[in-house]
Order: C-alpha cells, then structure tokens, then sequence
C-alpha cells in the first residue's frame, strides 16, 4: 500500500477551507446537502441571513403570502436575479410586493461611528464548499457563497501532486470540460468569477465561453534585484507557506469580499452593441493601487502627492475610475464625514475619450453625482456656462462628487479654484499622452503664469509636470494644501518623480505603486516593440556644385545637408522602395490580413513628400498597392516646392477628427506621420512602423509603444525598420521604464544653495538693485518711470556678462540659466524660505533674456543651389530579434547647469562635404559593387536549392537559404575579385548589405510574381 501525498490538490483543498474557516470566519458546507444546482444557491443559509437580518420584512412577507411566503420568496429572488443579474441583486435588493424590498447583502460601511451598519454587516454569512456539481459528472473544487449566494467558483491544482497539473490545467478544464450554460458557471447570473490557482499563480475570468474564456493573471508580481517595488510576473515566495496564500488570506476575506462587490465589480455596457454587457473584475495591480492610495490619504489627509507607475497594459483607466469612486465616499480615519468635497479626474487628451466617460459612468451607483466637462463649443451647461473653464469652475462649485475635464480645462481655469473655501480635493491625473500632444503643449504654454515659459518634452517635462508649474506659489513654496495630485503614467520623468515620487531607500524617489512594462509584457497584454527591429542606412555622396567656396557653420550646414538629403527624391524613393517590399512580404499578410503600418517622418515637409510620392508609386502599380491606401497626419498648412498642402486637403477632405476611425478601415493600411499620432494613439492593428526621424528617451518609448497592444484572437508580432536610429540608442531608452523607474540623486536645497553660491561668484547681480527690482516688479501696474528704471537695472548686470570674454559669459550664462530652472522647479516641491532667493529667482528670469546672444551664423544661407545628390543607396545594417529589454531604472535630473554656446567652427563647404561623405557617402567603388551582386544574384538564380527555397517558402526562409548558399558562391569565385571578396568575409555586415541589394527581386521573379504581390 502506497503512502498518502501529504501534498496532493486534495490537501491544498483542505488547507484553503481550514484557514477561511479558522481565520476568516466561513461556514463549511456540505455540497451535497445545502448546494440546489438550479438556483446555485445554498437555500438554508439565504433564509438564515434574512431571519436573523430581517424579521420584520419576513414577518410581512409571511403576512401577505400565508405558509407559501417562503417559496414565493426563493421564486422572486431567483427570477429577479436572472432578470437583473447576481450583481445588481446584491447592491440593491430584491422588491416585492407592498413596497417591501429584502438586501441580499449588507455593504461594509464607510463611517465606522455607525453601528447599526457595522451589526447589519457582520451578520453577512460567509460560506465554503469543495466538490461541487454544478451538474452531474462536472465537478467544481470550491465554492464560495455569501450568504446562501455562489460568488466564486475555483479550480484547484497543486503541481506537486502526482499528476504534476499546474493553473494551465484547471484554464483547460473551464474552458473544455465545464458546460457555461449551468446556472452556477452562467455568465452575469451565475459566479461573478471563476478563478483557476494552484500554489503559485492565480487568474481569473468573469465569462465563461467554452474554448473563448479569457482568464487573466491575477497575480501579485515579483520583487526583482533588490528593488523596492513588484515588478516581474507570477508571486513573490514565501518561507511559511505557498505563494497564493493571499487568496485565502485577503482576497476572499470578509472585508475584499464587499469591497469586490460593492466598489469594484461593474457592468460594462458597450455603447455600439446595445444589448451587450460585460463584467469587470479588478486585476491584482488595480486592486492594489486603489487600496494603498485610499488608505494612505485616509491616514494623511491631502498632505500628499501620489505616483502611480502602470505601463501601457496595465487597465489605467479603470483603475483611475475606481480610484475616484473610492475617493469621493472615502472618510478620514476618525472623521465622520468625507475626506474630500471633490476628486477632479484630469487627461492630458483633446477631448474626454470615450474609454473613460463610460468607465466612470458605468461604476457609478448615481450618475447624478459625475459631471464630464465637454467640449466648450457643445453649447451651454445647466448654469448658463459656454467655456469648458467657466463649466469646470461651476462644477466645482457644485454639489457634484467626481468632475471629468481635459488638462487644457484645468489649466486655463483659475489656480484659486481651490483657495479660501475650507474644502479638500484630489485630481488624479491620466498622462496618457494624447496623439495630439502638441496641441495641448501649446494650451499649456499660454497658460504658465509669472513669465515662465512653458517647458517642451525635449526639456524632460511631461502633462504631469505641467499641473505642478500651474501651482501657485509665492517665495515659500506654498502650495495647495488642500489638494492631493495622483499622477499616472507608464513613463516618470525625472521631474516627476521629483515632484509627486515617494522617498525611498538612500532618499532616492520612486513610485508610489508600479506596474511595470516587463510585467505587462510577460502576462501578454502588450508587446515587446523591439522584438524584430532592423536598422537600416541610407547614403548618398553630397557634390559641391558652384564655383564659390564660402565659409560657413559647419553644426549648421550639416543640418542643412540633412535635411536636403533627408527631403531627396532618391532617399524618399530607396526608403519607399524597403518599407513596401518588407510591409507586402512580411507584414500585410498578418491579423487576418488586416495588418497595418505606420512611418514616422521627421517633420511636416518630409510627411507630405512620402504621401506624394507613396501616391505617385501606387498609382503605377495598382495590381501590387491599390488596396493599400495611406493617409497622412501633420497640423497646420505648409508649402511645399510652392505649393500649399494640409493634411485634410492630402487626405480627401477627411476631417482631422475623423482620421483614427478611417484608418481602422480596412483598405487603409499605412499612416503617414509628422509629430501626431506618435503618444495616446492605439490601433490594434497596427503592426509594423518605419521610423525616418531621430528619436530618444521618452519620446522613442511612446512613439514604439503604439505597436504594443494586442490584437486578439491573432497572434500579433511587431516589426521595426529604423532609417535613422542605433538600436543600442533604442534599447537604451526603454531600460528606465523596463522594471521601475527610479530617481537616485533629487534636487535638493542643498544643491540649489550651491548653485546661488555660483551665483555670487560671478559678480554678476547687485544685492541693492536685486531688490529694488523685486520691489518694482511685484508692483500690480508699474508706472513708465518704473518700467525704465527696470531696464536700467537688468542692463547694468547684463552689461557685466557682455563685457566677459566668451568662455565666461557662457559660463555665466550656464550658472544663471541653472539657477532659474533649479528654482523654479525646486519651489514646486519644498518650501523655501529664503526671501531673497525668490528675489535673484525674479531678477535673473528677465536677465536671462538681456544675456542671451543669438546665432551669429550665416544660418540664413541656402546652400541647396550650391550642391548635388549622387549615389543614393539604402543598405539593411543589423538585425535584433527577441534580444529583449535590460533594465536600467535610473533617471536623471536635468539641472541646467551645464552647456554653453554649441560648437560654431567655422569650415569652408567643400570641406563640411568631405566630412560629410566621409561618414554617410559611398564606401567602394560603384562598378565594382554592381559587378560582384550581378554576378552573385545570376549564379544563386541558377541555384537549384535557391529556386526550390523561393517556392516553398516564406521571406525569411528564402532568405536563409540564400545566405547559406551565398558563402559558397563567394569562396566558388574568391579569384575574381580577391580584394572586395576579401572585404565581404571580412566587414561585419557587408555580405548582408550586398544580399539585400537584390534579395527581394530575386524572391519575387522566382516565385514568378509578376508584379511583387498579386492584387494584394
């Protein structure tokens, strides 16, 4: 007789049932005794609960119906909740006749001073079964029921029974062997989730669908490399027992248990399909968050700013919906009336998307009490209001809970909308840097208050950063005492984490709660961008043309030659020629034929120009392109080799706001871009993007982050072809916001005094007329005399710095522009209470302007008359496939300490075009590269082995087959060009660069295409 497994799935069973029995107060039951499959219902327990919580209800029932009360009772609930559904039955009762209602479930209460509440909720009954069957031969290992109502189904498996089944396993049971029509599995009316665990993962689903069933990860995460922060799938280990203990510690505790279905559970209504609902269960980080922020500002009042780091994936918008939710009925500990009088949710968006207005709307038990700040030009509110601002300052003034606006609203609204009145708010900001980003940086920018100019991306702010610039302070550093900001974003800039970021270990700022890229990435719901990224390089040899050989900025004519070669007709068409071969064979084909691209262009001339000549190429190949239509995206009106374009004239006459939904279509395929559609753009669909424009830091993440999201039921992958970038540059950006973004060194006081310090050791400012300047300045109107005299002031310093050699005024100007941005973003953070910083602070803004010298360059030269083009060429360079992301989570503080005048060498231009075909022109002869790829494409197109590969395979298996055979078609003929063959073997990359000269022709004719691709 063999020993008994200690650690079979039939003991994890009991382990479970003994802790929420012991620690958590359940009822166990016995399945075949109390469970009635119909109703999925234990019946004794649900008159339990009413007797003892309701008898005077009950007595009238029995009243009114005799000795049938009780049947006419267990008709109408279970009729009521197949009607309305298990969800709304719970939240708000069950009416019956004579005005009589019965609550199936008490809701925790928010105010602990109300007793009655607290009684009425401690008499809910909770309840436990294992082995039940919700029909016969299906089995469901536990149950759980609140009084007498299934909530939750669980599947459990334990791998170190002998089977070895792990939460796969118990995923392949719901979905294939567990009939979803039973009533306990039947979505909306049956279990409002179904969890499939075993002692390391949990996920869960709330629709069961048979093969369809989605379950997701609902898993704690992984503390990775010493960070502070969750950042890896799966759940941490545990020494005293197995890693999923938190089901039965926490989440099926009494207290989760009515926050899950009275605050986070919800019905999603989708506006397109009428009668189409679904219910939301809150993932592991949405739970999380929301809890840590409501308990940690129900401890600390608005004291406090919040950081929540969620990666694109991460569900950000329900979690900010249940945040506000939580936030307007939340009450400080020991108060007994709310915390806050409004909790303002702010997008950095055009308009208020969709997506969030109904995510709102749909968790609210009263709508009533949301107000959603439209567009101005929507017509007047119910207070007469046309302005989005007026509106907003109305519905703050309300009796409104939660207000929904654009961050234009809010910073064109008054920054004392919150002063003087005794109230306490929270504004949850939703970076989720919208497509349209650059219009709202301008909005932004004519807001700033106090002659500040408005910070750009390239400076390292974000939309967050700009909230706190509209902060209002004076010297001190006040700010709003009464209001709490709760920051979201998937990328914290430096600043950010400075402003809203939480003191870590060694006084280095990180997020509040994060969940991180690498994170959403392994659980599936985004992409890795970088997975397939090819770089390739375009060159051309720049030729003097003109007899003159004038001198000129060397920084800024190379700018010019880049430009010209980047607007070329040759780079255009090479570039064009790659990015159509590669969407067509490897691309197009993908989502069912639905794959789409994106190029990202430089600006708005090199946008309109592929659009032209894209135009122009399908028009003469309509068997290979016609279905493939593009459409473009730039802002405003630019001319063109004289001519005036727009992206609505370029586009039809298709309305800006109208392009995402054209582009979902499906004969558009390719969408031009310049600076639009780069952040907050998501198209499922989109699969592959060709960058020609330079990108870093944040903006290379969130300009490749809109080919993250899935696509299901399709497997997507994602392609990169890179014109312009080093993948290394690439990787590089991503590293900060792989796992957790931290910042190891903030500004400090400390810092700041050393740079006033600086200050003084230039001899610049004058203390006395520093003061009178502050003096005159704060003034509400300065007369003329005033004004004058404030000239003279900032000449008399301005003068000092002009009359320095060059390398000290530019170091002056280094420390004086350091000082400004220092405090200017320091006061944001920290009271400072030094006067007289605040005062040189002043000064020192309006001398910066005196100082600043303007490019003496002939900048204004044109030398497009004066070269030409030749030889362009466009040549793959690497190739990265799964290399993956290595994490590098610092990010540094940019303090303008540094940086004087860029380099102005002056260089006579044929010598600027000798460096520049030294670094991008041609590397050999012409002749002698024709030659060797003729001769090398005419012996593989007799190869055999090539011409059978070309059938039978895709792109990427020809292309194997060809460099496999390429070698020794190289070593065959090593004897008739020893010297370039020499240079093959040798130069890494060159026999690719010479393959990819011909290797898509060469597919194509042997494949005996006529065209490239069909009427694709």
């Amino acid at each position: 007789m063999s020993a008994r497994n200690p650690l079979d799935e039939s003991e994890f069973e009991n382990n479970i049932i003994h802790h929420l029995v012991h620690d958590q107060g359940y009822i166990e039951r016995k399945a075949a005794a109390s469970f009635d499959p119909v109703r999925a219902m234990d019946v004794d327990l649900l008159f339990r609960f009413l007797d003892r919580t309701q008898p005077k209800t009950m007595k009238a029932l029995h009243d009114l119906h005799g000795g049938a009360y009780r049947d006419i009772i267990l008709a109408t609930v279970f009729r009521h909740i197949t009607e309305h559904g298990l969800l709304a039955a719970i939240r708000d009762g069950v009416p019956f006749d004579a005005g009589l209602t019965l609550d199936l479930v008490y809701p925790r209460p928010s105010a602990r001073f109300d007793a009655a509440s607290a009684a009425l909720y401690e008499a809910n009954i909770l309840s436990v079964m294992k082995e039940v069957y919700p029909k016969p031969g299906e089995r469901i290992d536990l149950v759980i029921f609140l009084n007498g109502l299934a909530l939750f189904t669980i599947e459990l498996k334990c791998p170190s029974s002998a089977t070895g089944w792990d939460w796969r396993e118990a995923i392949r049971q719901y979905r294939e062997d567990r009939d979803c029509t039973s009533r306990l599995l039947m979505p909306r009316i049956g279990a409002l989730a179904h969890f499939a665990m075993d002692t390391n993962e949990v996920h869960v689903c709330t629709e069961l669908k048979g093969r369809e069933s989605r379950f997701l990860p609902f898993n704690q995460g992984v503390r990775s490399g010493g960070q502070t922060l969750e950042t890896l799938p799966g759940n941490p280990p545990r020494n005293d027992t197995y890693a999923t203990a938190y089901m039965h510690e926490d989440i099926l505790s009494r207290n989760t248990i009515s926050d899950l279905i009275h605050d986070f559970i919800y019905l999603a209504h989708d506006r397109k399909r009428r009668n189409r609902t679904r219910l939301i269960f809150p993932r592991y980080q949405q739970l999380r968050a929301v809890r840590r922020v409501t308990a940690d500002m129900a401890a600390h009042g608005t004291t406090r700013n919040y950081l929540i780091e969620h990666s694109a994936g991460s569900g950000k918008t329900n979690t900010i919906c249940w945040l506000a939710h939580h936030l307007s009925k939340l009450y400080a500990t020991g108060e007994d009336k709310p915390l806050l009088s409004k909790v303002l949710i702010v997008t950095d968006r055009i308009v208020v998307d969709e997506q969030l207005q109904h995510a709102v709307m749909d968790m609210a038990r009263d709508p009533a009490v949301i107000k959603i700040i439209t567009d101005g030009a929507g017509g007047t509110d119910e207070y007469g209001e046309s302005s989005k601002s007026g509106k907003l300052g109305k519905a703050l003034a309300g009796s409104y809970r939660i207000v929904v606006c654009t961050m234009a609203t809010f910073l064109h609204a008054s920054t004392g909308m919150f002063d003087g009145t005794g109230e306490r708010f929270a504004v949850i900001i939703d970076e989720a840097h919208s497509s349209t980003s650059g219009s709202i940086m301008k909005s932004i920018g004519e807001t700033l208050a106090d002659g500040q100019e408005a910070p750009t991306r390239s400076d390292a702010f974000s939309p967050l950063d700009m909230v706190a610039a509209r902060l209002p302070r004076e010297h001190g550093g006040r700010q709003w005492r009464n209001v709490s900001i709760i920051g979201f974003t998937a990328t914290p800039t430096a600043h950010s984490l400075q402003l809203f970021g939480t003191t870590g270990a060694g006084g280095r700022k990180e997020a509040f709660d994060l969940y991180s890229m690498r994170q959403a990435i392994a659980e599936k719901f985004i992409l890795d961008v970088t997975a397939n990224y090819t770089t390739y390089n375009s060159y051309c040899r720049v030729v003097k043309d003109s007899q003159d050989d004038p001198e000129l900025d060397s920084g800024s004519a190379k700018r010019q030659i880049a430009h010209i070669v980047a607007n070329a007709d040759g780079t255009i068409e090479g570039n064009l020629n790659v990015i159509i071969d590669h969407f067509l064979m490897t691309v197009a084909a993908g989502l069912g034929g639905k794959a789409k691209a994106m190029i990202v262009t430089a600006g708005r001339e090199e946008a309109v120009r592929y659009k032209l000549a894209y135009d122009k190429l399908r028009a003469s190949h309509m068997g290979r392109l016609g279905r493939i239509q593009a459409l473009v995206a730039f802002s405003d009106e630019i001319e063109v080799d004289g001519e005036s374009y727009t992206e609505r004239a370029m586009n039809g006459g298709l309305a800006e706001d109208k392009l995402p939904e054209v582009f979902a279509q499906n004969d558009y395929r390719l969408l031009i871009v310049a600076d639009k559609y780069q952040t907050g753009f998501d198209e499922p669909y989109l699969s592959a993007m060709y960058v020609i424009k330079r990108l870093h830091g944040i903006a290379a993440v969130q300009t490749l982050s809109r080919l993250n999201r899935i696509c299901p039921p399709y497997e997507k992958r994602t392609y990169v072809i890179d014109f312009v970038n080093n993948y290394d540059t690439i990787r590089e950006a991503f590293a900060p916001y792989y796992e957790s973004t931290i910042l190891e060194k903030p500004l400090t006081l400390a810092m700041l005094r050393n740079t006033e310090r600086m200050l003084a050791e230039l001899n610049v400012l004058d203390v006395d007329d520093v003061r009178e300047f502050y003096g005159l300045i704060r003034k509400e109107r300065p007369g003329v005399r005033q004004q004058e005299r404030m000239w003279a002031l900032l000449d008399a310093a301005a003068r000092v710095v002009l009359a320095m050699d060059e390398e000290a005024a530019d170091k002056a100007r280094a420390v004086i522009r350091a000082y400004v941005r220092q405090y200017g973003f320091l006061s944001m953070c920290v009271p400072i209470e030094d006067e007289y910083m605040y005062m040189e602070y002043r000064f020192c803004m309006f001398l910066m302007r005196e100082i600043t010298t303007g490019d003496d360059s002939d900048e204004g030269l044109d030398i497009r008359d004066r070269i030409r083009l030749e030889d362009f060429r466009v040549e793959k360079d690497t190739e990265h496939v799964d290399e993956g992301i290595e994490a590098g989570p610092e990010v540094v503080m940019p303090l303008g300490a540094g940086g004087s005048k860029r380099d102005q060498r002056k260089e006579t231009l044929s010598r600027i075009l000798d460096e520049w075909n030294a670094k991008y022109g041609k590397r050999f002869d012409e002749g002698t590269v024709e030659n060797a790829r003729d001769q090398l494409e005419s012996a593989l197109s007799g190869n055999g082995r090539v011409r059978e590969s070309a059938k039978a395979n895709d792109m990427h298996g020809f292309d194997k087959t060809v460099h496999e055979e390429t070698y020794e078609t190289l070593t065959n003929n090593y004897a008739d060009n020893m010297e370039f063959y020499k240079f093959l073997f040798k130069e890494k990359g060159a026999v690719d660069d010479l393959i990819g000269m011909f290797l898509g022709d060469l597919y194509r004719k042997l494949r005996g295409d006529s065209d490239g691709g069909g009427d694709m």
